[in-house]
C-alpha cells in the first residue's frame, strides 16, 4: 500500500523528509542534494530537518550543496518542535539517528528508510552504530518499522546479521549523480606521460597501507604522472619518504573536484583492503565525467561494466594498454558515461521513492535546477552573498597570482585592509598559503595554479577562467584586482563574460632589465594599473620603468604605529625575554650546514652570541633545531619584528620594504635565481644609501664582521632608511579603488 502525497498547504506538510546531519562536507550531504533535486523536479516536496550528530566535531554550516537546495525553494529546512508529517522518511547514517534522536520533532509517517552510509564498524574496530539500536530507535519515534537500504554490496554485507530478517531493501540505495553537470571534454591527453589521479579524504584506511601495493598503483618513478586531490600524509608514511616530484598533491578542498578530473587520463582509486568502501562517491564522479576509472576487482559488484578492474600489480598494464590505443580509451570512457546515467541516474532514485509513495500526475516542469557540483575551496564553503539589496557596500574581488613567496597576497591584504570600510574585500588567490586571510577577517578561496595541479598550461587558463567567472557571478564585484607580472590569458574570456565590474592590475615594477616586455601589453585588458613604488626606484631599468601607470608609495601590509613594543613581541613569539636575538629569513636550509646561506648565518651569529630565530618553513626537512636556534611561527611576523636586535634577509619586495621601514638593522642577501625581480638591485641600493649591508652568498667568514657591525651602528644605519621612507602606499592604492568602484556604482 503507498500513502498518498499530502494534500494540504502546510510547510510541514511533505512528501519527502529527508532527515541528516546536514553538516557534512563530503559524499552525504552531496548526495542529499541529488536526490532533493530529482524529488523537486519529479513533482515532490521535500523537508529537510538537521540533527547534530556524532560524526561532525567541527562547529559548521549547513553544506553549501543543500542550502543551495533550500535557497532555491526545492526544500524546505524544518526548524523547531511543531509536528511534520511526510508521506516516506529517509534517514541518511544510522549514527545520526541512534545519537541524536531526541532533537526530533514529533512526525507522522507510514514509511522509513534507514539508509546505511557506511559499515557499523571502522577499520580500528570502533563502532559508529548499532543496528538493532537504530532500528529500536525509528520505531519508538515514528511508530512504524523501518526498512533498511544499504548503499552497497559491503555495506549490505556488514550490516546483514545484525538488522531484523526481512527488514532490508532487495536493491542498494547506491548514490546518484547528474552526469550532465560533471561531464567534461577531453580532446587529448593531460601530458606527455599518463596523468592518473585519486580524490578522497586524507585518511590513512583509504590509502593501501603496503609498500609494494602503493608502489604498483601510484608509481613513484615518475613513469607517470600522480595528482591527489585531498592530502597524501598516510601514502608519505607508508613510503617511509617525501613524496616524489612526479606526485602533485593538493589539500582536501582545494580544488573542484569537476575541475580536478578535468586534468586526467584515468582515475585510480585503492584503499586499505580491511577499510570497507561503503560506495565511493568520488569513483561516480570520475566515472561522470568520462574519465575510466581503475579500481580493486570487488567494486565489480557495484559498479558493474562501467569501471576497469584490475589488481594492483596490473594496474600499470592496464594504463599502458589504454594509453596506447586512443579509441579504446575512448570507449571505456563513453561505456562509464552511459552505464553511469543508466544505473546511478536521478530518475533511479525516484523510481525507488515511488515503491513509498505515489509519484505526482503532472511533474513540476519548472523546479529550479541547482547543479549538484562542489565549485568552492572549502570544505565548509562561505554562504552565497546575497546581492539582492542595493544597500550592501561594493564588494572588491581580490585576486593573487603564484608567486615564489607571499608578496603577490600580502600586496592584496594591504589594498583590503585600506579599503574597508568602503568596499568589501573578498579573496581569490593561487597561493597555497592563502589561509592566512581568515585570520583578516575576509572571505577566501582557493585556486591552484598550473604547478599545483599539473595541468598543462593550455588546460588550466579555461579552468582559471570558468573558475574566477563563477565567482563574480557569485558574489557580484564592483572591482576586481589582479596582482602578480603575468595577467593571465583567461581574463579577457571573464570580461566577455561579465562585462560589469572594473578590473585593475597592481603590477609592482623593478623587473630585470630585458625581461617580460611583451606583457606590458595586456594593461590593455584592464580598466587601471597601479604600481607599488620600491625604495630601490632609483635602479629600476626594466620595461615597467616608462609604463604608463598609477604609481604609489611602497606598500606594505603594516604601518609602523602597528607593531608591539619589543617586551610584548618576545612574549608572544615565545622568545626570551633578554638578550640579543636575529631573524633569519632567507627561504629553506640546512641549520647545520654552514656551506648554505641559513647555516652560515647561524653559525656567524653563534660566534658573536647572538641566538638566532627562523621561520619554520625555513628549516629542512633533516635539519635538527639545536637549543640556540628559535622557530617563530606568526602572521605577520612583521608586526613582532621590534622583537630582533638585527635581521638576515633574501630581497623580496615584502621583506626589503618591512625591514627598512620598520627600522630593523638587515644583512640583506639577495635571491639571484628570480626570474623578474631583481632583487640585487634592491640590497645594492640599501648599501649604497648606507641604510644596511649586502653580501651575494654568506659564509661565517664573511657574515661575521657585517653582523657585527650592524649590532653596534644598525640603529643608526636603518634611521637612514626610516627618514628616507615616502610612505606607505597601500592607503593611496585604496583610494584608487574605491574611486573606482563608485564610478561603477553611478554609472
Amino acid at each position: 500500500m503507498t500513502l498518498p502525497p499530502p494534500t494540504t498547504d502546510s510547510p510541514r506538510d511533505v512528501d519527502v523528509l529527508d532527515i541528516s546531519d546536514l553538516r557534512f562536507p563530503g559524499g552525504t550531504s552531496h548526495s542529499v542534494a541529488e536526490e532533493i533535486q530529482a524529488q523537486a523536479t519529479a513533482g515532490w516536496t521535500t523537508g529537510l530537518v538537521h540533527l547534530n550528530g556524532p560524526l561532525v566535531s567541527k562547529v559548521r554550516e549547513v553544506n553549501p550543496l543543500i542550502r543551495a537546495q533550500v535557497r532555491a525553494g526545492n526544500a524546505r529546512l524544518l526548524i523547531g518542535r511543531d509536528p511534520v508529517r511526510a508521506g516516506v522518511v529517509v534517514v541518511r547514517h544510522p549514527a545520526v539517528l541512534e545519537h541524536a534522536a531526541e532533537q526530533l520533532p514529533p512526525i507522522s509517517t507510514e514509511h522509513v528508510v534507514v539508509v546505511a552510509n557506511a559499515a557499523p564498524l571502522d577499520i580500528d574496530g570502533h563502532r559508529h552504530y548499532t543496528p538493532q539500536r537504530v532500528h529500536a530507535i525509528a520505531l519508538e519515534h515514528f511508530g512504524v518499522a523501518p526498512v533498511w537500504a544499504p548503499i552497497g554490496p559491503q555495506v549490505r554485507e556488514s550490516i546483514r546479521e545484525e538488522v531484523p530478517a526481512g527488514s532490508m531493501l532487495a536493491e542498494d540505495w547506491v548514490n546518484i549523480i547528474d552526469v550532465d553537470a560533471w561531464a567534461v571534454t577531453r580532446d587529448g591527453w593531460a601530458a606527455d606521460v599518463a596523468v592518473i589521479g585519486r580524490h578522497s579524504r586524507n585518511s590513512p584506511q583509504k590509502w593501501p597501507r603496503d609498500r609494494h601495493i602503493l608502489e604498483a598503483v601510484y608509481p613513484v618513478d615518475g613513469s607517470v604522472r600522480v595528482a591527489v586531490l585531498g592530502g597524501a600524509e598516510p601514502a608519505a608514511r607508508v613510503l617511509g619518504q617525501a613524496l616524489p616530484d612526479s606526485w602533485q598533491v593538493l589539500p582536501f578542498g582545494a580544488l573542484p573536484a569537476k575541475n580536478f578530473l578535468a586534468g586526467l587520463d584515468f582515475f585510480v582509486y585503492y584503499h586499505d583492503p580491511q577499510w570497507v568502501e561503503a560506495f565511493g562517491r568520488t569513483i561516480l564522479e570520475a566515472m561522470a565525467s568520462g574519465v575510466p576509472a581503475i579500481l580493486p576487482p570487488h567494486f565489480r559488484e557495484l559498479f558493474g561494466e562501467a569501471a576497469v578492474y584490475a589488481e594492483p600489480e596490473d594496474v600499470r598494464a592496464t594504463i599502458a594498454r589504454l594509453r596506447a590505443d586512443r579509441a579504446e580509451w575512448e570507449r571505456v570512457a563513453e561505456r562509464a558515461s552511459a552505464l553511469t546515467r543508466e544505473r546511478f541516474g536521478r530518475e533511479a532514485h525516484v523510481q525507488r521513492i515511488t515503491t513509498f509513495i505515489d509519484r505526482p500526475a503532472v511533474p513540476d516542469a519548472e523546479a529550479p535546477v541547482v547543479p549538484v557540483v562542489p565549485t568552492s575551496s572549502n570544505e565548509a564553503d562561505p554562504a552565497p552573498v546575497d546581492t539582492s539589496s542595493s544597500s550592501h557596500r561594493p564588494r572588491l574581488l581580490l585576486i593573487s597570482s603564484n608567486g615564489a613567496g607571499m608578496g603577490h597576497l600580502t600586496r592584496l591584504l594591504s589594498y583590503a585592509r585600506r579599503a574597508e570600510p568602503s568596499l568589501e574585500p573578498h579573496v581569490l588567490s593561487l597561493s597555497q598559503a592563502v589561509g592566512v586571510v581568515g585570520s583578516f577577517g575576509y572571505p577566501y578561496e582557493y585556486l591552484p595554479s598550473t604547478g599545483a595541479t599539473g595541468m598543462a598550461p593550455r588546460r588550466w587558463h579555461p579552468l582559471f577562467a570558468d573558475r574566477v567567472s563563477e565567482t563574480i557571478a557569485r558574489i557580484d564585484p564592483a572591482v576586481v584586482v589582479f596582482d602578480g607580472t603575468w595577467p593571465y590569458d583567461g581574463i579577457p574570456v571573464v570580461r566577455e563574460r561579465h562585462p560589469g565590474p572594473r578590473w585593475v592590475w597592481s603590477r609592482r615594477g623593478l623587473w630585470r632589465a630585458h625581461k617580460n616586455a611583451e606583457q606590458l601589453a595586456k594593461a590593455d585588458w584592464f580598466d587601471l594599473v597601479i604600481e607599488p613604488g620600491d625604495l630601490a626606484d632609483p635602479l629600476d631599468r626594466g620595461a615597467t620603468r616608462e609604463a604608463p601607470a598609477s604609481r604609489v608609495g611602497p606598500v606594505t601590509l603594516l604601518d609602523p604605529t602597528d607593531l608591539t613594543g619589543r617586551a610584548e613581541a618576545r612574549e608572544v613569539l615565545g622568545l626570551p625575554a633578554e638578550g640579543p636575538l636575529a631573524l633569519v629569513s632567507l627561504g629553506a636550509g640546512n641549520i647545520n650546514d654552514t656551506s648554505g646561506d641559513v647555516g652560515a648565518a647561524v653559525a656567524a651569529l653563534r660566534s658573536l652570541g647572538v641566538d638566532a630565530c627562523v621561520t619554520q618553513t625555513q628549516i629542512a626537512a633533516a635539519s635538527s633545531v639545536p637549543d640556540d636556534v628559535h622557530v617563530v611561527r606568526h602572521f605577520p611576523l612583521s608586526r613582532h619584528f621590534r622583537a630582533f636586535d638585527v635581521a638576515v634577509s633574501a630581497t623580496g619586495y615584502n621583506s626589503f620594504h618591512e625591514f627598512l621601514r620598520f627600522g630593523v638593522p638587515t644583512l640583506f642577501v639577495p635571491n639571484t635565481g628570480t626570474a623578474l625581480d631583481d632583487t640585487e638591485a634592491r640590497s645594492r641600493w640599501a648599501a649604497q644609501q648606507g641604510w644596511s649591508h649586502e653580501l651575494p652568498s654568506l659564509t661565517p667568514a664573511t657574515a661575521t664582521p657585517l653582523l657585527a657591525e650592524l649590532l653596534e651602528r644598525g640603529p643608526e644605519m636603518a634611521a637612514r632608511a626610516v627618514a628616507a621612507d615616502p610612505g606607505n602606499g597601500a592607503p593611496a592604492a585604496a583610494d584608487l579603488l574605491v574611486q573606482l568602484a563608485s564610478q561603477v556604482r553611478t554609472s
